[in-house]
């Protein structure tokens, strides 16, 4: 139970640090009976003060009144959201009051996409919801394993054509209010002296963003948080290794610097080392700015540079 809470916690700071305008809620099975332990929210620190407080196990686990309490919840959500479910499962069985099989045809009509990480043994049942609903199913080896597993649930799948649909969104950017001033925050429904944000439609306060306007309902964010949200919609395009016999060809003149890091690119005795280039601005790059680039800036700064220069240019 202490692995998994911590590896909870880990898994949704992670989560919203890269999907700010996601929510999660979270659902416990025990005595053969499911129970909400969080709405679905955008609020990473409500769910984990939920999470450290009663989590705890006992009786059988019912998967099925567990997939039901989710479909419930995940109904609500619009067509242009993802729904998804990430199951933690430790037991060996499942103590079910109905048919299972069609509960797992619900959650596929459902376009609901179910993956199970299991902490003991595979499981049939486990594997046919995954291979139903399109998601994944994984058995950890131990703390690390387990981890490594739940964080590649971070990053949102990719979007299904015939699921995906364009909506316009309504979306309030807030301004931060003054500290000191005093205001009802409608999150906790008491009056706070430390800041927060003032919903530009209503004029309510709020702590936290990203959030939704009790009052009148608008989605309320940051800039940054969109920004972080936009990445995922245009990925980069994975860069090219630049092999042996291209680097030792004359026609071929590769830099021995990497665009990046500017850290030469040549190993002891002046031979050119393995590197990688974009295919786009063919910048060459390291190994280190090639994992960096993919998996924390999510820009390519030779795009990025040649794309700055040409608006200067266009501008002059």
């Amino acid at each position: 139970m202490a692995v998994i809470t911590k590896q909870v916690e880990t898994f949704i700071r992670e989560f919203f640090d890269q999907n700010p305008l996601s929510h999660v809620g979270l659902v416990t099975t025990k005595d053969g009976v499911a129970s909400c332990l969080t709405d679905l929210g955008g609020s990473p620190e409500a769910h984990i003060k939920s999470l450290m407080g009663k989590l705890e196990c006992s009786g059988d686990a019912s998967l099925q009144n567990a997939l039901d309490l989710v479909h419930s919840n995940l109904n609500q959500i619009p067509s242009y959201g993802h729904r998804e479910v990430l199951i933690l499962y430790s037991a060996l069985s499942t103590c079910d009051p109905g048919d299972i099989m069609e509960t797992i045809q619900n959650c596929k009509k459902g376009k609901m996409r179910c993956s199970v990480i299991g902490l003991a043994a595979e499981m049939f049942i486990c594997k046919h919801l995954c291979q139903e609903t399109g998601g994944t199913y994984s058995v950890a080896l131990d703390e690390s394993h387990f981890k490594e597993l739940i964080l590649e649930h971070c990053p949102p799948p990719p979007a299904i054509a015939e699921y995906a649909t364009a909506n316009l969104i309504k979306m309030g950017f807030p301004q931060r209010a003054a500290e000191g001033s005093v205001a009802i925050c409608t999150c906790h429904e008491e009056a706070k002296t430390e800041g927060g944000y003032t919903c530009p439609r209503c004029k309510v306060r709020v702590c936290e963003l990203p959030t939704e306007c009790r009052i009148c309902g608008l989605t309320l964010i940051s800039s940054p948080h969109l920004a972080r949200s936009y990445h995922h919609l245009f990925p980069i395009v994975p860069f090219v290794e630049i092999s042996a016999s291209s680097q030792n060809d004359p026609s071929h003149r590769f830099p021995n610097t990497c665009f990046g890091c500017q850290e030469s690119l040549l190993s002891q005795g002046n031979k050119p080392e393995l590197s990688v280039y974009c295919p786009k601005c063919k910048q060459q790059f390291c190994f280190d700015c090639d994992i960096y680039i993919h998996e924390s800036l999510h820009n390519c700064p030779g795009c990025e540079s040649f794309r700055h220069s040409k608006s200067i240019t266009t501008a002059q």
